[in-house]
C-alpha cells in the first residue's frame, strides 16, 4: 500500500498543509496585548522592592500557560520561538532589547536606582513583546507559505 503513493503529490500535500496553517494563523490582537502584559509584569517585579518577585514569578507563568493551552486549544499546535529557521532570528533579536529593559529595572533593586526604572523597563518590555510577537508571527507565516521550516 505504501508503494502506491506518489512521494511528489505527498510532498504537495505537505506544502499545502504548510500554507493552510499559515492562512489560518489569525490570532486577537489581545494575544499580544495580554502576552505583553505578562512579560512586562515580569520584568518591573524584578526592581519594585515592594513586591515578593517569586508571587509574581508563579502568577505570570500560570498565566504564560494558560495562554499556551489556550492556542493549543484553538490552533492544535505549538511551536517553540527558536524552531522555525527564519522566525528564530527575530527572537534571538528582541533578547537584547528585553535584556536592557530587565537591567533597567533591577537598577532600582540593587543598586537603589529610581523608582520609575522598573515601570519604564517593564514598559519597553511591553512594546518590545508585542512589536517582536507580531514580527515573529509575520516571518513565520511566510516561512511556512514558503514550504521552510
Amino acid at each position: 500500500m505504501a508503494d502506491d503513493i506518489d512521494p511528489r503529490e505527498a510532498l504537495a500535500s505537505i506544502h499545502e498543509a504548510r500554507a493552510g496553517v499559515a492562512r489560518s494563523m489569525d490570532y486577537p490582537p489581545a494575544w499580544d496585548i495580554v502576552f505583553g502584559l505578562l512579560i512586562a509584569a515580569m520584568v518591573t517585579a524584578q526592581g519594585l522592592p515592594q513586591i515578593s518577585i517569586g508571587l509574581v514569578l508563579l502568577g505570570t507563568l500560570a498565566g504564560l500557560y494558560w495562554m499556551v493551552k489556550w492556542w493549543r486549544d484553538r490552533f492544535g499546535w505549538w511551536v517553540s520561538a527558536y524552531a522555525p529557521k527564519r522566525a528564530r532570528w527575530v527572537a534571538v533579536a528582541m533578547w537584547p532589547l528585553l535584556l536592557c529593559s530587565l537591567g533597567l529595572s533591577c537598577w532600582t533593586r540593587l543598586f537603589e536606582g529610581p523608582l520609575w526604572a522598573p515601570f519604564l523597563g517593564g514598559a519597553v518590555a511591553f512594546v518590545t513583546t508585542i512589536v517582536f510577537g507580531r514580527w515573529w508571527a509575520h516571518v513565520y507565516r511566510r516561512e511556512l507559505a514558503e514550504g521552510g521550516q
